[in-house]
């Protein structure tokens, strides 16, 4: 059952998947209620080949391809020969598949075709009304039995084939919008990170702390982190190894940070951390840890020993995001002017 469900196939293939569904089960279901109740007739015979032309139209459709045009053929066949047919000869009961005939029509034909081809198909059920009021087919009398249920076996039948035609397109939709909510999720959280290292990257730092500090009013602390003589390993290097650094420091950074806050990826060669309920000396450990790892890959890589600066600044309440990340890039600045691979945490 699977591929009625499967949203990596064409979604008119699994509507189509239906309607040969429905209409297979349907017709076997009335060829079978007729043959028991009114014997081996030729309007039972009539069913029977009716019933082989869906097969025949689910294979075309499955098997060939030919989706569109197994589509109309099918729904021709009930719609103008079979439903009519039926109406005319038993009438009564036999009206509810006239109605089915213009559901299958509103679902599984184009919009624009439909409307033409229910048009169609309305005038041919008039006729067929018409007719078999003026000139009713001549049959043996039909007991209040038979006529009892022929009516109910018609309408079971339709009742079956709404319902399994609804049930199926509905698990159909459910399915598509949990695949489009899922994929949604995964559009949102590959915009809310960085393309190379796979951290977060600056627009959602701006949510994130829009949100920390809107609803949680919570103190915490921001670590802006400049790589020194980035440029210069860029330069000595080339590009691809730049890049090696930054994937290895944001996984540094991600390694130590864990369920304390998020690391992010500012711009270029900068990062930013936003720790909470650390203390100063928590703070300074982790930075030293991670410039230890830090130094101890570059060294391993390149024989070269390479350090990070940074400026920590604590949030308190009523400092605007801007003021915060000027404070923190201000001490980054400090930690440069006194000579690099260090972190300020105040100034003066």
């Amino acid at each position: 059952m699977n591929f009625l469900f499967d949203t990596t196939i064409d979604v008119s293939r699994r509507q189509f998947y239906v309607l040969a569904m429905g209409s297979c089960i349907g017709n076997l279901a009335g060829f079978l209620g007729n043959a028991l109740i009114f014997g081996w007739g030729g309007t039972t015979i009539f069913c029977g080949i009716c019933m082989l032309l869906m097969f025949a139209g689910s294979f075309v459709g499955i098997k060939m391809g030919q989706i569109r045009y197994a589509s109309y053929f099918m729904i021709a066949v009930l719609s103008l020969v079979e439903f009519p047919v039926l109406y005319y000869i038993y009438q009564a009961g036999t009206i509810v598949y006239m109605v089915l005939a213009i559901v299958g029509i509103a679902i599984f034909i184009p919009t624009g075709n439909a409307i033409r081809f229910a048009g169609v198909v309305i005038v041919a059920d008039v006729a067929a009304v018409i007719l078999a009021y003026m000139k009713p087919v001549e049959n043996e009398k039909l007991s209040k039995e038979a006529v009892l249920q022929s009516t109910l076996c018609s309408l079971l039948i339709v009742l079956l084939c709404v319902f399994l035609i609804s049930i199926l397109l509905q698990i159909q939709r459910e399915k598509q919008q949990e695949e489009v909510k899922e994929l949604n999720e995964q559009l949102k959280e590959a915009a809310n990170r960085d393309a190379l290292t796979g951290i977060y990257n600056r627009r959602y730092l701006n949510e994130y702390l829009g949100q920390l500090i809107m609803e949680e009013k919570q103190e915490f602390d921001a670590v802006l982190i400049d790589l020194d003589f980035f440029k210069h390993m860029n330069d000595t290097y080339g590009h691809g190894f730049g890049d090696i650094l930054l994937v290895e420091f944001a996984r540094l950074l991600t390694k130590y940070v864990k369920d304390k806050g998020i690391a992010v990826r500012f711009g270029g060669e900068e990062f930013m951390l936003i720790l909470r309920g650390m203390t100063t000396d928590e703070i300074r450990k982790m930075l030293e840890y991670i410039r230890r790892e830090y130094k101890e890959f570059t060294k391993h890589e390149k024989n070269n020993e390479c350090s990070f600066s940074s400026g920590v600044q604590h949030y308190t309440e009523g400092i605007a995001v801007t003021v915060l990340y000027r404070l923190a890039d201000e001490k980054l600045y400090v930690a440069k002017e006194r000579g690099r691979n260090q972190d300020v945490f105040e100034i003066g």
